[in-house]
């Protein structure tokens, strides 16, 4: 019943984002209406234009998963300057905790108490099975109020980010084999059974860059009040996030660099995977036009 009840008020937290994103009823000016995430100012070509296909912007289909899976997948063969720096930076902190874990785990375990280790299991209400299902379910339901693709994209978001992040957090742990820190301090490479990247720490992470992006990200027609909703709302995902990855390093069920992989793996499945929508929202603006010039009228279809 505990758990369910974290659940639940976690869930409706998280539902109420939702609703005042999508609804706009914190904007400071109301007489805007809210933005959709895709629209992107495009030079308009003289004359009527119609659309063709009446496509959504807002992907969610099969199709999208199986796009979604190649990009993540050889998303690494294309890393730009950016990329490499923040995959650098990720191996050197690993590292610098590896070389620290002797002496995090033991600050941790000095200081820990019945009161931290039951502030801490709360935000990991995050990390259950549950979580990111739930999240998905009320996205999927909100659609039918708003009548807006965005929130069955939301749905099928959380679903590939929870579900590619379970698979490269297992691939994770075969790469690095290591032991938890009450077995041993043994790290041992392509072998299965290990704990290398904490599951709990990733599945936190997963749902954090598919709320923000869908709904948390700032724009310049948000007014004073809504701004402040949205960095105040994705502070408190972030905080969740590494506040689960922290819980198991108290409760001594993952090194500081497990956890720390687990985080990464996490925000980096998520974030990956609303590039690969965005990505798919600029390919698919297609076009029919009708343009008049000295030289005649015709049609163009523009990609």
């Amino acid at each position: 019943m505990t758990l369910l009840f974290s659940l639940t008020r976690c869930a409706a937290a998280i539902g109420l984002v939702i609703a005042c994103s999508t609804l706009g009823v914190l904007s400071a000016d109301p007489g805007l209406p809210p933005a959709s995430p895709a629209a992107v100012p495009e030079e308009k070509p003289a004359g009527p234009e119609v659309s063709v296909g009446s496509e959504s912007p807002h992907p969610h289909g099969f199709r999208q998963i199986g796009l979604d899976a190649k990009y993540l997948v050889t998303r690494p063969l294309y890393l730009d300057r950016d990329g490499k720096i923040k995959v650098a930076l990720t191996v050197g902190t690993a590292g610098a905790l590896f070389l620290l874990r002797n002496r995090i785990r033991g600050e941790a375990q000095e200081d820990r108490s019945d009161a931290r280790d039951q502030f801490l299991q709360q935000p990991r209400t995050m990390a259950k099975a549950a979580f990111a299902p739930s999240l998905s379910l009320i996205a999927y339901g909100a659609s039918f109020l708003t009548r807006d693709d965005r929130e069955k994209e939301t749905a099928v978001l959380l679903l590939e980010s929870m579900a590619f992040t379970g698979a490269g957090v297992g691939l994770g742990q075969f790469v690095l084999s290591s032991q938890r820190p009450d077995e041993g301090k043994e790290v041992r490479f392509f072998r299965w059974g290990g704990h290398g990247v904490s599951g709990d720490a990733g599945l936190a992470a997963s749902v954090v860059p598919v709320l923000r992006r869908q709904y948390l990200t700032v724009r310049p027609e948000d007014g004073t009040t809504l701004r402040f909703w949205k960095r105040s709302a994705t502070g408190i995902l972030y905080a969740g996030a590494a506040l689960t990855a922290y819980q198991r390093i108290n409760n001594d069920k993952h090194w500081a660099p497990d956890a720390f992989l687990g985080m990464v793996t996490g925000l980096t499945v998520g974030e990956t995977l609303c590039d690969s929508h965005d990505l798919s929202r600029q390919e698919k603006r297609t076009r029919l036009s009708l343009e008049a010039s000295p030289s005649g009228a015709g049609l163009r279809i523009r990609f």
